[in-house]
């Protein structure tokens, strides 16, 4: 079974996320990726981190779970800090840093404004609606499956 790890990386009042351009689909998803074998959960969460975005987690907390299709069954979202950051960038030697190279599945990371969360084309809409009412509420103190 595949799992998958997101970060929630809040500054002020913007959202981290990541721009995709697959194959022509344009969306937004949370900062994150795939969980290898040799990995735990937060292992993987630093180092996808660090390989789309150039920051360092410092903390991290497992607020949901959302369960898709193969080949990531689960995935773990986390809300994170991390430390001090200038302007967020794929890694070039990354796998998004190679697919950005050769200009297919492209990746952006970005900030986008949380009140404007509700008008982006999300990758997966009960992902989206948690984090828009996490905002109003507050993140949870222990993990919701969506």
């Amino acid at each position: 079974m595949g799992q998958a790890v997101r970060a929630i990386i809040i500054d002020g009042d913007r959202l981290l996320v990541m721009h995709r351009n697959k194959h022509g689909s344009q969306y937004y998803t949370l900062v994150g990726g795939r969980v290898q074998d040799d990995e735990s959960l937060e292992q993987a969460l630093v180092r996808e981190v660090k390989e789309e975005t150039d920051l360092d987690v410092t903390a991290a907390r497992l607020v949901f779970t959302e369960e898709h299709a193969e080949p990531y069954n689960s995935q773990h979202i986390y809300l994170c800090e991390v430390g001090p950051h200038g302007n967020p960038a794929i890694t070039e030697a990354s796998e998004e840093g190679q697919m950005n190279r050769i200009g297919i599945n492209l990746h952006t990371p970005a900030w986008v404004y949380i009140k404007a969360l509700s008008k982006i084309p999300f990758r997966t809409p009960q992902l989206q609606q948690a984090l828009i009412d996490a905002f109003k509420r507050g993140f949870p103190k222990q993990r919701i499956r969506l």
